[in-house]
């Protein structure tokens, strides 16, 4: 079937059409995990402070019975394009049936809407930037996401490429089992680097949050400025982050290394919440929805490192490994813990590649960011 209705997303029933179609196309998927939609509609409100500095223009397809059985986003992030001096426009939640005709419909509304825009390149999938969700899995199928972590179908990069793109850059995910003891060799390097400079550890303090949010967002832009696809995030965009996430960290899973009163570094671990919301496959939290969530919460035996970041003054100190070991000792002490998920992590970034691998992280999942001119 070749006949598709392509639909710009206007108004509250449209998106919320939009935002249900995953419960349509992963029905019988085993590894796929309902999201909150109360999270997904959050991305999706004016008032989100990514839109003080982004642009987005949403799009659905229906076959010619009146089924939803695609969508895209098209993003122009200004922000982006003025700190790389650059025309760059975004693709982001993509999903559609194992269609190419219906693919290429899709991304034809997208790309055309960002050369209107004066884009002359497309990268994605951004859902609907590097600092939320990003990439396509194209390895590493057999076991469900992490929490904010993406997920699709294996066809979905036979699609994206069949529309133009090709590979930007691979996002790898590595698997570290806790209870495993770090290799001698991987202590020997960290012991080297603590007794050459006088570092200090502390975990967060949730009573102080907002002072512990200041600190992390002043290394974050700093560590990641030079990173590739990194966009600056501004201080209302992460604060609205940050707050979100207080709800479900554990303070003693985000720490802070200091050199001499400044704050150098920081790390930051999630319980795996993947593992409950699983278990609520409505997506949505009342009426019973919470009750599954205080439940289950309790059993969660994963948890992933989204992000951490040293000061790049600090960059050649080796605080990359050193706070890896700290959270694999922090979470070493929680007796639910035994699996950590550390993603994504720039395929090329040898600063974590490196200290990843030698602390035992195997390699097991692959994201891909596509690019493509237009």
């Amino acid at each position: 079937m070749n006949s598709y209705t392509l639909k710009e997303v206007t108004n509250k029933k449209e998106l919320a059409a939009m935002i249900d179609l995953p419960w349509k196309l992963y029905a019988n998927d085993p590894n796929w995990v309902p999201p909150l939609k109360m999270a997904v509609h959050d991305l999706f409100k004016p008032k989100h402070p990514f839109y003080e500095t982004s642009e987005l223009k949403s799009w659905m397809a229906e076959d010619a019975e009146g089924n939803i059985c695609g969508r895209i986003i098209a993003v122009v992030n200004d922000h982006y394009n003025k700190f790389h001096e650059q025309k760059i426009g975004f693709f982001g939640f993509f999903e559609a049936e194992n269609n190419s005709f219906l693919a290429k419909t899709l991304f034809d509304a997208a790309e055309g809407w960002l050369k209107d825009k004066g884009m002359t390149s497309v990268l994605g999938p951004m859902n609907p930037s590097t600092n939320y969700e990003c990439g396509t899995l194209v390895e590493g199928f057999e076991d469900p996401p992490q929490i904010m972590m993406t997920y699709n179908p294996e066809y979905h990069k036979d699609l994206i490429e069949g529309c133009g793109y090709a590979k930007a850059k691979d996002l790898i995910a590595y698997n570290i089992e806790i209870e495993k003891a770090l290799p001698d060799s991987f202590k020997r390097i960290t012991e080297r680097i603590e007794r050459s400079k006088k570092i200090s550890y502390r975990t967060a303090n949730k009573k102080d949050w907002q002072k512990e949010v200041d600190l992390m967002l002043e290394v974050y832009n700093d560590a990641w400025e030079k990173n590739w696809g990194f966009v600056p995030m501004t201080e209302a965009e992460f604060r609205h982050t940050a707050n979100d996430l207080k709800q479900v960290v554990d303070e003693n899973l985000i720490i802070f290394a200091e050199i001499d009163g400044d704050t150098a570094g920081f790390v930051v671990g999630l319980p795996d919440l993947n593992q409950v919301f699983k278990k609520i496959p409505s997506g949505k939290l009342l009426p019973f929805g919470i009750f599954k969530l205080l439940n289950y919460k309790k059993h969660v035996d994963r948890m992933r490192v989204p992000t951490m970041g040293v000061k790049r003054k600090y960059h050649k100190l080796g605080l990359a490994a050193l706070l890896l070991t700290r959270i694999q000792e922090a979470a070493h002490r929680d007796p639910n813990y035994h699996f950590c998920e550390a993603s994504w992590i720039l395929e090329d970034n040898l600063n974590m590649n490196k200290p990843l691998i030698k602390m035992g992280g195997i390699p097991y999942k692959t994201y891909r960011i596509f690019e493509k001119n237009l």
